[in-house]
């Protein structure tokens, strides 16, 4: 197996079906797994935005063959029932390189048999294809920007996102990157959309941060393979 052919799976679903959506994600053979709690915020142009009741998040991460991947975001999609509003969304990613360690983990995995490697499953072989391209959008903002700069993605198309809240690490001497002030608290605002909507939510989150408060906003965007729970 290639590094080539692992994908990193992510779902974001509301707090407390995190488990259901680990346990989708372990019947899929996707063991390596991570957990992350997304912060929501009470301000309603947030839950506008995301399209959501519930602000508080579960982010479940995990590693499979591109197969298993797309194996895997179609079961969430079924069983979470991905097509209802609310319910959440699933994404994958392409990876540029993978340990040892975890490659041997995987590749076990791709060798096992037995009622978790689903045999009788052959209609869920068919290679995942999407009618749009998906980027996801990630952004380090201040923790008390997170409603004018959803506000501001939200005007330039935003249909989904989710905030992290994250905390510096670092020695004083390094409280700027890129004309950009850094405080301990900070807030990882992550967007998945398309990719002709790109442009335009980059440009409004930076200038939201550059308005509010002087200084550079920090935000990237990555390439997405596969996409569950999103239309547009």
């Amino acid at each position: 197996m290639s590094h080539k052919s692992i994908k990193l799976a992510a779902a974001i679903v509301n707090r407390g079906a995190g488990n259901r959506a680990a346990a989708i994600f372990h019947t899929y053979n996707h063991e390596i797994l991570l957990a992350v709690r997304g912060h929501g915020t009470a301000s309603s142009a947030v839950m506008d935005c995301l399209g959501l009741d519930e602000p508080e998040k579960d982010l479940v991460l995990g590693l499979s063959s591109k197969t298993g991947a797309d194996r895997l975001l179609r079961a969430l999609g079924r069983e979470m029932e991905f097509c209802k509003p609310g319910h959440g969304i699933a994404f994958t990613l392409s990876l540029t390189g993978i340990s040892f360690a975890a490659m041997d983990i995987l590749s076990r995995h791709e060798d096992q048999t037995g009622p978790n490697s689903r045999p009788a499953e052959h209609k869920e072989d068919i290679p995942m294809t999407n009618s749009h391209s998906y980027e996801l959008i990630a952004s380090v903002i201040h923790t008390d920007l997170s409603a004018p700069v959803m506000e501001a993605a939200r005007k330039a198309g935003c249909q989904g996102g989710t905030l992290i809240k994250a905390r510096e690490i670092g020695s004083d001497a390094g409280k700027k990157l890129f004309g950009m002030t850094l405080s301990q608290e900070k807030a990882i605002l992550l967007i998945l959309t398309p990719t002709s909507l790109r442009a335009p939510i980059l440009k409004s989150i930076c200038e939201t941060v550059m308005k509010e408060t002087g200084e550079h906003a920090v935000a990237i965007s990555l390439p997405v393979d596969a996409v569950e729970g999103l239309t547009g």
